[in-house]
Formats: C-alpha cells, sequence, structure tokens
C-alpha cells in the first residue's frame, strides 16, 4: 500500500466515525437521557475545543517524536473517550470523555494535511487532498446511512437508551482498524530532522502576513458554522420530528455532496481558479442554509441539506491546500495546528451560544447570524487572496 493510500485510509476511519456517528449522534443520545439542549452545547462545545488542544498537542510532539507516533496515541483516546461518552450517564463526566474524544481527534486531524502535501508533487495536490476528501466523505455517508440503520434495529431489541451506546462500542473497533495502516506509514525524513528546532519560534511566521488572515477567516466561519452543524440531527430529531432512521438517512445524503465536489473541485478550480472557487461555493450556500431554517417538507430539507453541504464544503480540499502553502515547510505541522486550534475553539463558543438560543429562543435564530457570519468570512477571504497567485513551497519534487 502507498503512502499517500495510508494516510487516506487512516483519515477514512477516523472521519467516518467522529463525522458520520459520533456528531450526528451525540446530540440525540445526550437529548434520549433527559438532558437539554444546553447541555448538548456543552458537551459538544468541549469536544470541539479540545480538537483545537489535541491539535496543538499534535504538531508539539509530532515535532519531537514524529506524526506515526502521534497519531497511535490519537487512536487511542479516541476509543476512550467515545466509550465513556456512550456509557456513562452523568453530565460532567459526559463532558469528561467528550474531551478525551476531541483532545485525541485532533492528532489524526492535524496531521493528515501535513502527511499529503509532504508525500505528492506540487502539480498534483489538489487531485491528493480532492481524493482524500472523497473518501472521507463516502465514509460519511455510509456511516451516517447505516448508524440510523443499526440505531433502529438495536431499539427492537434492547431499550431506546442503549441503542447509540452500542453503536459506540462498535465504533471503538472501527476506530482501532486505524493502527493497520499506521504500521507501515513512514515518518518524512524532513520531520525527522526538525526535531531539535524552537517548536515556538513558528507561532511568529503563523500569525503574520497571510497565514494570520486565513486564521481570521477560518475563525469567523468556524464561529458561523458552530452555531448550527452540530445540531443539524438535533434540529431535525426535535424540531421536525424526525426518526433515527431519517435522520442518519438525511445526513447521509447531506454527505453524498461532498463526493460529487470532491470529484468536480479540479476542474471547477482549474476554470475559476483555488481562491475564486472558495468564494462562489461559499456564496451559493447561504440561500439553502436559510431553506433550512424555513422547513417546506422532508424532500426539500433534505434537499437543502444536500446542496449547502456540497457547495459549503466543495471547497475543503482548496482551503487546506491554501492555508498550508502561506507559511514554510517547517511551520506546516504548527499552521495547521492553528487554523484546527482557530476553528474548533470558536466553534466550541458558538456551540454553547446556540444551546442557549435554542432552548430559549428558537431553532432557526442561530441560522440567521450564521448566515452573516459567512458573508463576512467569504469577504475576509476574497479580499485576502483573490490576487494570490504565489508558488507552491517545499514538498517532494
Amino acid at each position: 500500500m502507498k503512502q499517500i493510500e495510508r494516510i487516506i485510509f487512516i483519515n477514512l476511519l477516523t472521519s467516518s466515525i467522529v463525522l458520520g456517528v459520533y456528531n450526528v449522534f451525540t446530540g440525540i443520545h445526550i437529548k434520549t437521557l433527559g438532558y437539554g439542549e444546553s447541555v448538548i452545547g456543552q458537551v459538544l462545545s468541549l469536544g470541539s475545543l479540545s480538537i483545537a488542544v489535541g491539535s496543538m498537542l499534535n504538531a508539539y510532539f509530532s515535532s519531537k517524536v514524529g506524526l506515526k507516533k502521534t497519531i497511535s496515541f490519537g487512536l487511542a483516546l479516541m476509543s476512550v473517550g467515545i466509550l465513556g461518552v456512550g456509557f456513562i450517564k452523568n453530565p460532567f463526566f459526559i463532558k469528561i470523555f467528550s474531551s478525551l474524544m476531541g483532545i485525541g481527534y485532533g492528532f489524526p486531524f492535524s496531521s493528515i494535511g501535513v502527511l499529503l502535501i509532504e508525500n505528492s508533487v506540487e502539480n498534483e495536490r489538489v487531485k491528493v487532498f480532492s481524493k482524500n476528501f472523497i473518501v472521507q466523505s463516502l465514509g460519511t455517508v455510509f456511516a451516517s446511512y447505516f448508524a440510523g440503520i443499526l440505531i433502529k434495529t438495536f431499539g427492537k431489541i434492547f431499550a431506546i437508551d442503549k441503542a447509540i451506546p452500542l453503536l459506540y462500542l462498535l465504533c471503538v473497533f472501527i476506530i482501532l482498524l486505524g493502527f493497520y495502516p499506521l504500521l507501515g506509514l513512514n515518518d518524512i525524513d524532513k520531520l525527522k530532522k526538525n526535531k531539535e528546532r524552537n517548536f515556538f519560534k513558528g507561532f511568529k511566521e503563523v500569525m503574520s502576513g497571510n497565514a494570520l488572515k486565513f486564521v481570521v477567516y477560518n475563525t469567523v466561519i468556524g464561529f458561523g458554522a458552530g452555531l448550527v452543524i452540530p445540531f443539524f440531527s438535533v434540529y431535525l430529531k426535535f424540531a421536525l420530528n424526525i426518526d433515527n432512521e431519517k435522520v442518519g438517512i438525511i445526513m447521509g445524503l447531506s454527505q453524498l455532496g461532498l463526493v460529487l465536489g470532491g470529484f468536480l473541485v479540479p476542474y471547477i478550480s482549474k476554470l475559476l481558479g483555488r481562491e475564486m472557487t472558495v468564494v462562489v461555493c461559499q456564496l451559493l450556500s447561504i440561500p439553502f442554509l436559510i431553506s433550512i431554517a424555513f422547513p417546506q417538507g422532508i424532500f426539500v430539507m433534505g434537499l437543502s441539506f444536500f446542496l449547502r453541504s456540497t457547495l459549503m464544503n466543495l471547497n475543503q480540499p482548496l482551503i487546506q491546500n491554501i492555508s498550508l502553502e502561506t507559511v514554510e515547510y517547517e511551520n506546516r505541522a504548527l499552521m495547521s495546528s492553528v487554523i484546527s486550534m482557530s476553528s474548533n475553539a470558536t466553534r466550541a463558543l458558538s456551540m454553547i451560544v446556540a444551546g442557549y438560543l435554542m432552548e430559549n429562543v428558537s431553532y432557526t435564530a442561530p441560522y440567521y447570524i450564521t448566515v452573516i457570519l459567512y458573508l463576512i468570512g467569504t469577504v475576509i477571504f476574497y479580499r485576502s487572496f483573490k490576487a494570490e497567485k504565489k508558488p507552491l513551497r517545499g514538498g517532494i519534487e
């Protein structure tokens, strides 16, 4: 198995579990235990904030012991975290294990982009990132779809409050499969040579110039996303009274758009340019986000989810690629971690805000705020990167 394939397979397993199962059904699980949206927001918020912490820890430790060991540690923490969230009913301890889950996910999450860009040549990077994105999205689709079916099946055999925990137990075995491709993954020679580098000096480059502009853009978009995305499944289940199986199907179908987008992004970016592709797709996604706040039946709702998800996330391979090109090679792991931190820390805050708004104002209030933030973020990106056509740096030539 080639290095690229191993890297993508690790991402498939971890992202499929976290995005396809954990993030979709944790809110429903907590609600089933009898807690309100505020508790859901706190749990998801801590999980997101912990991803930021895990990403920063990964940036430091990977420079000392290599990405292979830090990813292994992350997978182990994910397994412990998801078990705790599933089988412990005390809200305090649920938050603790949600934090462990987030820290664990932060390690592979912030490593994948660095591994991909350093194992690919300049002219194939968009395709490599797109392939990774397609595989990840397909995994999420199938995970969401089959998770909904399994929860319904488990619910017929066991008590309803045991269905999601049993699914999480199954997820642990899938997460552990991520250790297999790690056995043949070699740390890049450049990473090994940089063990003695002063890690903290990298912040000077990351927090200046285009790198800083990207962090600001990412922070604004992250806050807006945190207001609605973690609560999509809760919104479908408790605001629209859709059962668990249909929730899984709708969330899975919304991810199918990512697969389509992954195939199209190399061609669209060649036509419009990478920067304009990001801008256009984000602007076109906004009407469908508004449509979700004004549901007109399950078909229209599913279509809106599909199109919003496709457009807003089609540019993710481009964004990841652009962000890592704003810094020199030796700071790419740090840049990846800072991006993760800025996005997840602001999502953590916005989840708490969203939980409060949904419980005390309305389920649709966060959508209006998100629309405004997406517009602001798109303007920041356009003004910062529309004219940037600088050559790529580093990589294997």
